[in-house]
């Protein structure tokens, strides 16, 4: 059955499925099904297009795996087919695999590899990736320690209405000399979010 907790999941990793597949491709029987809480099916919709290098198909496969939808749960499978699809471009995914490696959620720990897809999440203009990266610069978790761009970061987030982020940018302002805080300023000013 769907619930709330799948609301945000079905919009994020599903949205546009259907335009993004060939036309002999049934993107819309996986979503459907999803969304009908018959997980069964929809792995089984999703996985050819996921294993013919659809990124939003095999971000769904992944989080099915995370959730134990439609196959058991599998924290390794789900790595697999969600690094794929951030390699792919999906944000959500490299959002999940980027706090899978914080995390060693079926992956070894490894900070870089976790910093590496978060800033390419935040750099897609995800709130929440902006705000994992603004706590990544702050304390040099597989990137440098530099408090202009956790200041960017966590501005960015609180543009989005994130309020954690805005909390952090409010305090690191504070703290940032007057060169930093100009240069924060402009990277916030003409920061643009990345298509890749």
């Amino acid at each position: 059955m769907l619930t709330m907790r799948h609301l945000p999941l079905v919009i994020a990793l599903f949205t546009g499925l259907a335009a993004a597949l060939p036309a002999a491709a049934d993107g819309n029987a996986g979503l459907k099904a999803y969304q009908a809480g018959d997980y069964a099916t929809a792995m089984k919709e999703f996985l050819p297009l996921a294993e013919a290098g659809q990124a939003t198909a095999q971000a769904a496969v992944g989080q099915m795996y995370l959730n134990g939808e439609g196959v058991p749960q599998d924290a390794g499978q789900a790595a697999i087919w969600l690094e794929k699809a951030a390699n792919g471009g999906n944000a959500r995914a490299r959002y999940q695999i980027g706090n899978m490696y914080a995390a060693g959620m079926g992956v070894p720990v490894d900070d870089m590899k976790a910093s590496y897809y978060l800033l390419k999440a935040a750099n897609q203009n995800m709130a929440q990736a902006q705000l994992s990266m603004a706590q990544r610069f702050y304390h040099g978790l597989g990137v440098p320690k530099d408090m202009v761009q956790s200041f960017l970061y966590a501005a960015l987030s609180a543009k989005q209405g994130n309020q954690d982020g805005l909390a952090i940018a409010n305090t690191l302002g504070e703290s940032l000399t007057p060169d930093e805080q100009a240069r924060a300023q402009a990277l916030v000013e003409n920061w643009q979010p990345s298509t890749n």
